[in-house]
């Protein structure tokens, strides 16, 4: 059993995923990385783009970005940040007499006494789940935020989480974690990965810099998961024989006016072969068309994009539109040897609920709360995190 001591977390690929780990990561190990006992080094390519669609998080988002000492007033100014407080499902149901239902952050009335869902099944017609046990459909469809500007940062009226920029939001993170919290920044592209004897990455091989080695890796990489999938060969695990859609369509729509009303939710339109997500942030709307591409063709999807569009008051002229390809599913393993995979690395399944963020937010606590000692105990900080994020992944898959 190897005693080699766990002293750096290298992790390859910015964007989100990459910074919001770095910044968990730092914020959680502070003290090992002031005391210079641990380093924490993001490397990412100058020239790679991020998927950066992924605009809305959990209510999880406030309390993380709490402590890691990031000041809410900062963050809602720089990242074209609004309030986001549930979801709102257009069209999805049968019912004929209201064609939309709520997902709200708010726990409803009652929930925990136990009494709730019975009490509803037997009286839905008095009303939505949310509407009878929760104030937030009320908040929503009169766009009302869930604190007022007089409340201090991260307090509220009811819970919320955030719309926001995803590029700017990578950027803000960036600049924090290297200037508040000793992470360690190298821009350059990885050209190779030397293995150990073992079978562990043992370092990455930089285009301009040399090599870059370490004791834990997080692959942070997006779709090509370079280390964990390419180099580790670990395979991905296909869902979408549960999962149809693969092709998204996405674009950032004007408001009318200057002073339009932002909507505090993330709405979801059902098409015939999938949904239009709406995304209001203060400067302009994220709009897309996630689609079956087996059962609809790209003209089809474009031209239900630009008809919502136009239905909902935006101009569906001049629009750059985004085409995106993906495949649900996930790693059969996302934790092998020492390298971790966090993010689109790890998997994806779709953009309908912001679940792509949050695990990013529990893969960083984790690795964090688990960090083995030695590489000779490293198989257990696997096995845990494996066995975790299985059952996570799966009560997504059924949710």
């Amino acid at each position: 059993m190897s005693r080699r001591e766990v002293k750096s977390i290298v992790i390859i690929g910015g964007g989100t995923a990459g910074w919001l780990t770095a910044g968990i990561l730092a914020s959680r190990l502070r003290t090992r990385v002031l005391q210079k006992e641990l380093t924490i080094t993001l490397c990412e390519s100058p020239n790679i783009p991020t998927v950066g669609v992924g605009e809305g998080t959990w209510p999880t988002m406030p309390s993380t970005l709490s402590s890691m000492g990031i000041s809410e007033t900062e963050f809602i100014r720089e990242c074209d940040v609004s309030f986001k407080q549930g979801s709102k499902f257009v069209n999805w149901g049968s019912d004929k007499q209201q064609n939309y239902y709520y997902h709200p952050f708010e726990v409803p009335i009652g929930s925990l006494e136990g009494l709730l869902p019975e009490y509803w099944i037997h009286n839905t017609n008095q009303g939505s789940l949310s509407q009878l046990f929760t104030t937030q459909e009320q908040l929503c469809e009169h766009n009302i935020a869930p604190k007022a500007i007089t409340h201090a940062e991260y307090a509220k009226a009811a819970n919320y989480g955030y719309h926001l920029n995803a590029g700017k939001f990578a950027g803000f993170l960036q600049k924090h974690c290297v200037n508040k919290l000793g992470v360690q920044h190298v821009l350059s592209e990885v050209t190779d990965v030397n293995l150990s004897v073992s079978g562990d990455i043992q370092s990455v091989v930089l285009s301009e810099k040399g090599e870059l080695s370490g004791d834990l890796f997080v692959d942070c990489t997006g779709f090509q998961s370079l280390l964990l999938g390419q180099t580790l060969g670990v395979k991905f695990k296909s869902v979408k024989h549960l999962l149809f859609a693969d092709t998204a369509l996405a674009t950032q729509v004007q408001y009318p006016t200057a002073n339009h009303a932002i909507k505090p939710y993330t709405q979801s339109t059902a098409q015939e072969a999938g949904w239009i997500w709406d995304i209001g942030l203060p400067s302009r709307r994220g709009v897309g068309h996630v689609f079956s591409s087996k059962y609809t063709d790209l003209t089809s999807a474009q031209d239900k994009l630009l008809k919502y569009i136009q239905e909902t008051g935006g101009d569906d002229k001049s629009l750059e539109i985004r085409k995106i390809n993906f495949e649900a599913g996930h790693r059969e393993k996302f934790w092998h040897k020492n390298c971790v995979a966090v993010g689109l690395s790890a998997g994806f399944l779709e953009p309908l609920e912001a679940s792509a963020l949050v695990l990013v937010e529990l893969s960083a606590m984790m690795i964090a709360d688990q960090l083995p000692p030695t590489h000779g105990v490293m198989h257990i900080a696997q096995q845990r995190f494996n066995r975790t994020f299985h059952y996570r992944w799966g009560g997504l898959l059924i949710s």
